[in-house]
Formats: C-alpha cells, sequence, structure tokens
C-alpha cells in the first residue's frame, strides 16, 4: 500500500527511511568493503553500522590498492509498507552549479568537476536492487553493490559523500521518489595502513588507524596519486608548519610509544612548540605509512654538518641557515636502513648550492634522495661536512598514543 500523499509524506515520496549502513562489514578483508579504524586515541574503535539513524556519523576509510572486485555495503531499512517490496537505491546528491555559457562558464564547469572529485563522492552510488519487508515495513540487513565508485583509483582524500536515497514500487513505469539522504565523511588511502598501524581487529586496539589522524594527513597530501607522492607531501607538511621551532631534545618520545596525540593537539591549538629530529622522524613515517607508504625510522651518528634550512625556516632569511654539531640525527628511510637506500627528512631542507663558502642558498627538502656517501646529489654530502655518520641498522616504527 503506498502511503498518504499528504504532509511528511508527500516530502519523503515513502513512509520508509533508513535505519543503518555498514561500510566496514568484513574486519578481515578490505578488498570490498571499509578499513579497519579507530576515532583516535582515546576513544573506542569504530564498528559498523558507522551511520544510524538520529545518530552522529561515524567516518570510514578505503585503501585503494586492496579494492578489488564488488564493493558493498549493508543496509537496514524501517518504516516501509508492512510485508511489502520496494526498488531500493541511493545516487549522487551532487548538482553541478548552474554556469554561463561560452568559455567561461566551461571553465567554472571544469573547475567545479575537479573539486568535487577531491572533495565530493567516491563512492559512486548504491545500485538499484528489490528489498523485500516484513510485517512491520523493516528490511533485513540488505548487501548493496556501490556502482560507478572511484575507490580503485582514488588518490588521497577526505570526501564527503552524500547520497539520495530512492524508492519505487514494483510497477511497470513507476517513478523513483526520494525517501532520504545521507551523508558520509570517507577517507581514501593508497593502501592498507603500515606499521605502526594494524588493522587486528579483535580487541581494543590502540594501533588501529585513527580518524583525527586520518584527517590531517588525507589534508597534508590531498590529490597524492602513489606512495611517493603521499610521502613527499607528508614531509613536507611536518617541515613547514607555521607554529613549530627546532630543539636539540625529543620531545614526543623517543621510547615507545610516540606521543601522537600531544603532538596533534600541539599543532591544532596554534601556540609556538618546538620538537626535534625523533619527533619529525616519527611524524612523517607515522602519517605516510597511515596512507600506505612504507617508511622507518633510523639514525646516523657523529656529524658536524654544512648549512641547513632550520625546522620551518625561511630560506631569504640568512639566520635561519644553521649548522650543527650533532651526536646523531634521525630520518625516515624507505623500506630499510642503508647507504643505497632513500630518505626522507622532515626536520630541515638541504643546500644544494654548491658553493659552500657564500651566502647563496637552494632549499630542498630531502625527498627521495639517496642517503649515499660522497655523490653530489646524495643526502649525506648536502648534510655532513665532516665526521663519520655512520649508520645504526634498527629501523623503527614506534607504537602510537
Amino acid at each position: 500500500m503506498l502511503p498518504s500523499p499528504e504532509g511528511t509524506e508527500r516530502k519523503r515520496g515513502y513512509a520508509v527511511r533508513v535505519e543503518e549502513i555498514h561500510f566496514n562489514h568484513d574486519v578481515i578483508s578490505a578488498s570490498g568493503d571499509a578499513l579497519n579504524i579507530r576515532r583516535n586515541g582515546g576513544g573506542l574503535p569504530i564498528h559498523a553500522p558507522e551511520w544510524r539513524f538520529g545518530q552522529s556519523p561515524q567516518p570510514a576509510a578505503y585503501a585503494r590498492n586492496a579494492i578489488s572486485g564488488m564493493v558493498t555495503i549493508k543496509v537496514l531499512l524501517r518504516g516501509g509498507p508492512p510485508n511489502g517490496k520496494l526498488r531500493i537505491r541511493a545516487i549522487d546528491a551532487y548538482l553541478p552549479p548552474a554556469t554561463p555559457g561560452g568559455c567561461i562558464g566551461w571553465i567554472l564547469s571544469l573547475i567545479a568537476a575537479i573539486v568535487h572529485a577531491l572533495v565530493g563522492n567516491v563512492l559512486g552510488d548504491a545500485g538499484a536492487k528489490t528489498v523485500q519487508l516484513d510485517a512491520n515495513g523493516d528490511s533485513s540487513l540488505e548487501t548493496f553493490e556501490l556502482i560507478h565508485h572511484k575507490l580503485a583509483v582514488a588518490s588521497v582524500g577526505a570526501r564527503t559523500t552524500e547520497w539520495v536515497w530512492q524508492a519505487r514500487v514494483l510497477r511497470l513505469f513507476a517513478r523513483w521518489r526520494e525517501f532520504d539522504r545521507t551523508s558520509h565523511r570517507i577517507f581514501t588511502l593508497i593502501d592498507v595502513p603500515r606499521g605502526p598501524w594494524e588493522q587486528d581487529a579483535s580487541f581494543n586496539n590502540l594501533q588501529l588507524p585513527w580518524a583525527d589522524a586520518l584527517e590531517k594527513a588525507c589534508t597534508w597530501a590531498v590529490g597524492a596519486a602513489d606512495a611517493d607522492a603521499a610521502a613527499a607531501r607528508i614531509t613536507r607538511a611536518v617541515n613547514t608548519r607555521s607554529n613549530q621551532s627546532y630543539t636539540p631534545a625529543t620531545v614526543f618520545g623517543f621510547d615507545p610509544p610516540y606521543q601522537l596525540t600531544s603532538y596533534m593537539t600541539h599543532l591544532d591549538g596554534g601556540a609556538p612548540f618546538v620538537l626535534n629530529c625523533t619527533d619529525c622522524a616519527n611524524a612523517v613515517t607515522t602519517f605516510a605509512n597511515l596512507l600506505g607508504c612504507d617508511l622507518w625510522e633510523g639514525r646516523f651518528f657523529n656529524m658536524v654538518t654544512r648549512k641547513f634550512l632550520t625546522l620551518n625556516g625561511n630560506s631569504n632569511n640568512a639566520g635561519d641557515w644553521v649548522s650543527w654539531n650533532w651526536g646523531y640525527h634521525e630520518i625516515c628511510w624507505l623500506s630499510a636502513i642503508g647507504v643505497t637506500q632513500p630518505v626522507y627528512d622532515g626536520c630541515l631542507q638541504l643546500d644544494m648550492d654548491d658553493n659552500y663558502a657564500d651566502n647563496v642558498h637552494v632549499a630542498q627538502h630531502p625527498i627521495k634522495m639517496n642517503f649515499g656517501q660522497n655523490a653530489p646529489g646524495d643526502y649525506r654530502f648536502r648534510l655532513i661536512e665532516s665526521g663519520t655518520g655512520n649508520l645504526e641498522n634498527i629501523p623503527r616504527r614506534r607504537t602510537v598514543a
């Protein structure tokens, strides 16, 4: 039986609503659904349903390289026609803005499409299916296939999917009618997060990816199409935060755990704070690996440095080009520690100008540079003026708290 066409029923189309939406409905696999995550370091893991009627929605995260085959969600409906059947689907709520004609209109439309691709719907639509309702007008937990989704090709981002839920009766030429709208915060990562992050959801695991850290990592690395680009953007972001400066002493933890909660609180608080090379290495590894990169932290010892651009330094300010006599320096390494391995350093920028006697400096972030030995393009050559710079082959990924 169709509902009354008056009042709320006219607006909604049918007296049916979305009760629950489950994105992470298989905690063992990430090939066809969302990852196991938690809200932050102090809360609890986020369990499906991430969207529940009348409650604040929870975010979901997908790993692009893990996606294979069909991607699905599970949905519970309530309040439909008792013992009835309905065709149900969800479509993208986005409507392109009206633009003038001609070249200007084409450019504005293109900009709107790019913005929507970066921050809008990545889940596509929930394909239509026939749903059987019980005597109370409620459904079972129904599986819907996501169609037109971009999860298998998505760049890094924190996006919002807004769905219009529609229903129609099983009758020839029946029209689709809107009955509900839902909004979802979706993180897209390059791959399943690596250490210190885990996917073991069997207990209250503090090392499940944190949604508040995902928000920050996806903002810093937005648009990154692969792990190299993601690690590069994270390294630059860690190095250039405006309210930070360098100190020789470790602030957020040399021994595990890395105090990630405290670091993010300082970042977001706006007040000036200090950190050292270990703190920067922890931040780069932790946020980059959250996106599916493969970085490790590692130290080398005993050096006098050439002039480099200090943390959050201004390359045009001569006073920001400094040198240190360091007992050790800690950076990030791709896959393993070794002289032939690429490195990332979020603590400083190197001087790539070949004349070290003058005041001309060419700043460069150390991003996927070979550690090397004595070649002019090597990280070691550009950083160390004298000293051994011997490596400590103890790779670290500090757990977070």
